[in-house]
């Protein structure tokens, strides 16, 4: 038997006979092909709708997981978070003029953002134009909260991150609820009938999920509280998960907070200059170039560079409360040395004393 699956010579193909075997039959041309299946539709998001998007994931792995949420949850949390905020900024700051939402407004085209071929704003530049050109009243706290959405998006991306739990947490919740007043106040407001019920919808369905959210955030202050409550003059706002629960006793494991469980250990330095910068807004350049003295200075009783002359305690708020944040120390009368050196001290006015560090008291009596 010849194997059919080998080409034949036309002579060992003829049969007995001498026969050349019929070819196989070949549909006519007019005959109906088969039909191809419809072409997927096009991915297309509207920056506003893509926006939404990242958002209902973010609630989506806060809320619908695992209970507490696990670490891919949390992940993703980040990640989508910081892409929602960047995203919905920009929506709005293109509502202005689309030249805004590139790095070098002057090198905008209408060609270019047709095509998607520019370097655009970063998220922070997009927040500052919104609130310095457009005009939009956007806190300065919420600033630094996508700031520190934005660093931790950066760090989980390109090379990892180790943050606690409680706090990102606490910091999303926070940012869901600036960008869900962003929404109904700044994006809405603009948008065509259609999008906009769109948007409203998803917003009923946020609105929700976050007050599942801050509720547990709640509760667990709730449970700290009497433990919170011994400790009230020597408690903060945590720099990590902006909690009234950072205590810093001058207990040797460092300041703690009790909701995050955040600690600095033997470096009180470090958690006096985050909550400096993180909470009340302070660097020393800013400070000292606005001719300010110093956020954070040398403690009078320590010596440790970890005293917050403005810090603002659970049990003295509103007002100022001059802290140290290594050896826990609550200080009243203090005062700046007179010279300007940036020594800070406890001085109660007598009428004959002057307001100088015994330093420069010592340098001046030199000179006599």
């Amino acid at each position: 038997m010849t194997d059919q699956t080998e080409p034949q010579d036309p002579d060992e193909a003829k049969g007995a006979g001498g026969q050349i075997p019929a070819p196989a039959t070949v549909p006519a041309q007019g005959a109906k092909k088969a039909k191809r299946p419809s072409p997927r539709p096009d991915v297309f998001y509207t920056p506003v709708s893509n926006g939404m998007d990242y958002l209902v994931s973010v609630l989506k792995h806060l809320t619908e997981g695992e209970t507490p949420p696990s670490a891919r949850d949390l992940k993703y949390t980040v990640l989508h978070l910081q892409a929602a905020t960047e995203v919905l900024l920009k929506a709005r700051l293109a509502r202005e003029h689309f030249s805004l939402i590139f790095v070098d407004p002057l090198k905008a085209t209408h060609d270019a953002l047709q095509k998607g071929d520019f370097k655009s704003c970063s998220t922070m530049e997009a927040f500052d134009r919104l609130r310095n050109i457009a005009s939009l009243p956007l806190e300065g706290e919420d600033r630094n909260r996508i700031k520190e959405l934005s660093d931790h998006r950066n760090a989980l991306q390109h090379y990892g991150l180790k943050h606690n739990a409680y706090a990102i947490e606490s910091r999303a919740a926070r940012v869901l609820d600036f960008l869900i007043t962003f929404i109904h106040r700044h994006l809405i407001p603009g948008l065509k009938p259609a999008e906009a019920m769109s948007v409203e919808r998803d917003m009923d369905t946020f609105r929700m999920k976050l007050k599942g959210i801050e509720t547990l955030v709640k509760q667990r202050m709730n449970d700290l509280r009497s433990e919170l409550a011994k400790v009230a003059d020597v408690t903060v706002k945590c720099p990590d998960c902006e909690q009234w629960a950072m205590v810093a006793d001058g207990k040797e494991e460092g300041p703690t907070c009790l909701f995050c469980h955040q600690v600095w250990p033997e470096d009180p330095e470090s958690a006096a200059a985050n909550y400096a910068w993180i909470i009340l807004g302070l660097d020393d350049h800013s400070v000292i170039q606005d001719g300010g003295d110093p956020p954070v200075a040398d403690c009078p009783d320590c010596g440790v560079y970890a005293l917050v002359a403005q810090a603002v305690t659970a049990a003295g708020q509103p007002g100022a409360t001059p802290l140290c944040f290594s050896c826990g120390t609550v200080f009243n009368n203090l005062v700046a040395c007179e010279s300007g050196c940036g020594a800070v001290f406890s001085f109660v006015p007598d009428g004959e004393s002057i307001p100088m560090c015994s330093d420069c008291i010592g340098i001046r009596l030199d000179r006599f």
